[in-house]
């Protein structure tokens, strides 16, 4: 089994990123295991029938493995990628609502203006046309309440 057979074994197509990321777990697996039989043989050289026990251990079991490593790897880096651009866009809306609603809020003075502007208009309407207060009529009302 060579290289290429892997590959195709690992990545679907030209798309598939999470295949992409799993291939190069199984090229640094396989470099880890090249740089320990060289070290183990003492030789730069490594036999053909050692790299084809390598290959023949690369099974569709362990090619899954790979696989499922490079989701996880990939899901954390999107995690971690929304969480920075989440936490972005928060402060950025956090900045256009402080600024909408300062541009929304009425001032201390204006609120004072606007409570002088009332006073004015009910003691103008007050003092103009004060109400008619029928004494009289209200004390008959009070003696036939109180006869009764």
């Amino acid at each position: 089994m060579a290289n290429s057979d892997v590959y195709r074994r690992i990545v679907k197509d030209d798309n598939d990123v999470a295949g992409q990321v799993a291939y190069g777990a199984y090229k640094r697996t396989k470099m880890e295991f090249i740089r320990k039989t060289q070290n183990e043989l003492g030789q730069v050289v490594i036999p053909d029938d050692v790299m084809e026990e390598f290959y023949a251990s690369q099974t569709d079991y362990v090619l899954d493995l790979y696989r499922i490593h490079a989701n996880s790897i990939l899901r954390e880096f999107l995690d971690t990628s929304y969480k920075k651009d989440i936490e972005r866009e928060k402060q950025t809306l956090e900045g256009k609502y402080e600024k909408l609603a300062d541009s929304v809020r009425p001032s201390f003075w204006y609120g004072v203006l606007q409570g002088d502007k009332a006073r004015y208009r009910y003691s103008v309407i007050m003092y103009s046309n004060p109400p008619k207060i029928n004494c009289n009529k209200d004390k008959r009302r009070l003696k036939s309440a109180t006869k009764g």
